[in-house]
């Protein structure tokens, strides 16, 4: 019984997520189909990135196990190791950009200056945390599923799929950057699963998800071919580890 309510509260969690994420977007939607809408409302667009935490604190608060959580998603301690492997996702991010750069002679470089980066690199930070706040240290670790490589997708999945308005509204993407972008993000979500089970720190999926959005520059196909084959490298190298978290 206890886990059937789990699994309510957890599609709940996620309908609400996604109800009120694309109202975050409705005023922009309709200003871009020739609705006048007062200014301010156009600013709720901002609130989307904050959704999903502030939901899943909701949920805690009612479940009187907000302290539990946030102990938890804070216990794990972050190692010389850890640290390599984010020093490895931004390296190959950059790497990945620069070879895409030099062979082809795109500048993809979209920091003006280096306030700019710092200005970049805070912000991301911060989203990042807000970000694993819900989908790392509130649904990854609700999840029932037994094998937890099928949880690290599944939260991906969800993950892409809340990003749908973002790409299709603000960003006008087209299908098949959308196509790439799922991709994307749901090996993101591997290698963020995968570092928060190793770690039980969210601090270090905080750091590696920005890493991720400073230093992967190239388009996203590039990024999507180098990220599997670290993440891959990274099975391979800890191979023991590897089997016990998943």
């Amino acid at each position: 019984m206890a886990g059937y309510t789990n699994k309510l509260k957890l599609t709940l969690w996620v309908s609400v997520v996604y109800i009120l994420s694309f109202m975050c977007y409705v005023p922009t939607l309709l200003e871009q189909n020739g609705i006048i809408i007062p200014n301010i409302l156009l600013y709720v667009k901002y609130l989307y990135v904050c959704i999903p935490s502030i939901a899943a604190v909701f949920l805690l608060i009612c479940e009187q196990n907000v302290k539990v959580y946030f102990s938890q998603m804070f216990s794990g301690k972050i190692t010389a190791k850890h640290i390599l492997i984010w020093a490895v996702c931004m390296a190959a991010g950059i790497l990945c950009s620069y070879c895409y750069s030099l062979i082809t002679g795109v500048d993809v470089n979209i920091y003006l200056s280096l306030a700019s980066l710092l200005a970049n690199c805070i912000y991301l930070l911060i989203t990042a945390l807000v970000e694993e706040i819900a989908w790392r240290g509130f649904l990854l670790e609700r999840l029932p599923f037994k094998k937890k490589i099928i949880s690290v997708i599944f939260v991906g999945a969800v993950w892409a799929v809340w990003h749908m308005p973002m790409w299709i509204i603000r960003n006008s993407l087209s299908f098949g950057q959308i196509v790439w972008l799922c991709i994307w993000t749901v090996i993101v979500s591997v290698g963020l699963g995968m570092a928060y089970y190793q770690c039980r720190n969210i601090l270090l999926t905080t750091i590696i998800h920005a890493a991720f959005n400073i230093c992967y520059l190239a388009p996203m196909q590039y990024n999507v071919v180098i990220l599997a084959i670290v993440i891959s490298a990274g099975a391979l190298l800890y191979k023991k580890s590897a089997k016990k978290v998943f």
